[in-house]
């Protein structure tokens, strides 16, 4: 006896989801497995607005929850755009931990793309001194001491700058503004990841186009391997002058990273509009907002590595 069908369509459709359990059961490539979890993800949303369009009495389709990770890094980052912008060598030490971002003024040809504009070109947490602090006080001048330490690393390449090549184009502190966000402690954990999935900055790591500002110094077991891209267009670090090393990136390399991410993801230039897509995710009547998990330069171009000199970087 034939099925109805509506009793069809459901069996078609449960025998497409079987076969593509099926796939993921034999220890498939990661690639195989990123593209069944985004793949069913898709699916499940319009499965379940398929299912709303039935139900006659409506309902949203997402419920906002204050205590869910991605409301609250959502909530956070917000209010990190909130904060007033203030020269990043003019950051005074304070008592607090949580995110930040720092932003491009200057006229570096690298960040032409992003320079003047609300695309930062670094966001970062400071997590707390101690994991159970309930004060700033017991959190500790966190925030500030990572915004001093990018002071720094960015100040001692500027130094460096009358030994500059004719190739390679000078760094000012002075060119550098910041946003930073006292916080509860934790909620810098998910707000981190959401500024990142946001803007992919050019010096995050996970953006894989210019990373290694925040590597803390100089490891004995990485003196003979691989240069950081920042460090090859930003030379200062004695560590990371060493001849031994040889360049991750060529700069011709970096610039191409640069300019594939910002074609991806073009620079955000309206502080309000950026506002305006932020609030976006806590609508409630369309589909909820999914963060894009691979960076624009693609998910198997080669990013940071472990025995990179400097160690790992910061996170």
């Amino acid at each position: 006896m034939a099925l109805a069908p509506d009793r069809l369509a459901i069996k078609q459709l449960e025998d497409a989801l079987s076969a593509v359990l099926a796939l993921g059961g034999n220890n498939p490539p990661a690639q195989v497995v990123r593209r069944i979890r985004d793949g069913l993800a898709t699916h499940a949303a319009a499965v379940e607005a398929a299912r709303a369009a039935t139900d006659p009495i409506q309902m949203p389709m997402v419920s906002f929850d204050p205590a869910d990770p991605k409301a609250i890094g959502r909530m956070v980052s917000i209010a990190l755009l909130a904060q007033p912008l203030v020269r990043l060598g003019s950051v005074q030490p304070a008592y607090g931990s949580g995110v930040y971002a720092i932003y491009y003024r200057g006229d570096h040809p690298l960040y032409a793309g992003i320079t003047r504009t609300e695309t930062p070109i670094y966001v970062g947490k400071a997590d707390p001194a101690n994991d159970d602090a309930s004060t700033v006080r017991e959190q500790g001048a966190k925030l500030t001491g990572r915004l001093l330490e990018h002071a720094g690393t960015i100040a001692t390449a500027a130094t460096y700058s009358p030994q500059l090549p004719d190739y390679l184009s000078p760094l000012k502190l002075d060119d550098f503004l910041c946003r930073r966000l006292v916080c509860a402690t934790n909620a810098q954990l998910v707000a981190e990841k959401h500024l990142i999935r946001t803007f992919w900055p050019i010096w995050n790591a996970e953006t894989k186009a210019c990373w290694g500002m925040s590597k803390h110094g100089d490891a004995a077991t990485t003196r003979a391997n691989k240069r950081s891209p920042w460090d090859v267009v930003h030379p200062g670090r004695a560590w990371a002058l060493d001849e031994r090393l040889v360049d991750s990136l060529t700069p011709a390399e970096i610039q191409e990273r640069i300019n594939a991410t910002l074609q991806k993801v073009p620079a955000k230039r309206d502080h309000a509009a950026l506002l305006e897509e932020l609030l976006e995710g806590f609508r409630q009547e369309g589909p909820p907002l999914t963060e894009p998990e691979v960076p624009p330069v693609g998910e198997n171009v080669v990013g940071p590595e472990l025995n990179e000199a400097g160690g790992v970087d910061d996170v």
